[in-house]
């Protein structure tokens, strides 16, 4: 069972920013607008977070035939072919080589290894537009708009995995979609 983590990320990027937009009182345009017109116009922000990772491990599982080996499901496939054949693209409906794998005999413990092959990685922006409304030098308040998952890419989870399943391979989940949520936070 020595293997790589199941939560090793060889390859991830997250960015994040925050861009005040320069228009309204005090900024570099239209900063002599008049109080009225900055409370719609001036004060607003954007920002985001942009994460960017290959998948996590995946462990390709088989049913223990017969009930001989483990109670927990833990049995691996047999390795029976090429994992990663040349010229096989994943698609939802088979995330990777399920001709490569199969069941074990019954007795028998499957062959492959743990974590030798990887689910599908993130692509994913959130973003956040706020409006900042400033009463006092102590109060204020802050409208916020935010978006998560913003421009709704498909992030799909994980494929079914044992070998005994009849949807082996096949894509059945995704993480959330887009999710838009308003706020109002006060400042003292």
């Amino acid at each position: 069972d020595r293997d790589r983590s199941e939560f090793d990320v060889d390859h991830r990027l997250v960015s994040s920013f925050v861009y005040e937009i320069p228009v309204g009182r005090g900024r570099k345009y239209a900063s002599s607008m008049n109080r009225v017109a900055d409370v719609f116009v001036g004060g607003w922000q954007v920002n985001g977070i942009v994460t960017f990772q290959k998948g996590f491990p995946m462990t390709i599982t088989a049913a223990d035939v017969g009930g001989l080996n483990d109670t927990q499901n833990t049995n691996r496939a047999d390795i029976v072919g090429d994992i990663n054949p040349s010229g096989f693209t994943p698609t939802i409906n088979k995330w990777f080589a399920t001709v490569a794998f199969r069941q074990p005999a019954a007795g028998f413990l499957g062959n492959s290894g743990r974590g030798i092959l990887r689910a599908p990685g993130v692509n994913n922006w959130d973003t956040g537009l706020f409006k900042n409304f400033r009463f006092t030098e102590r109060l204020s308040t802050q409208f916020r708009f935010e978006s998560f998952n913003t421009w709704n890419h498909t992030q799909w989870g994980v494929p079914v995995r044992n070998a005994s399943d009849s949807r082996f391979g096949q894509m059945l989940s995704t993480r959330a979609a887009r999710i838009n949520q308003m706020g109002l936070k006060i400042l003292w």
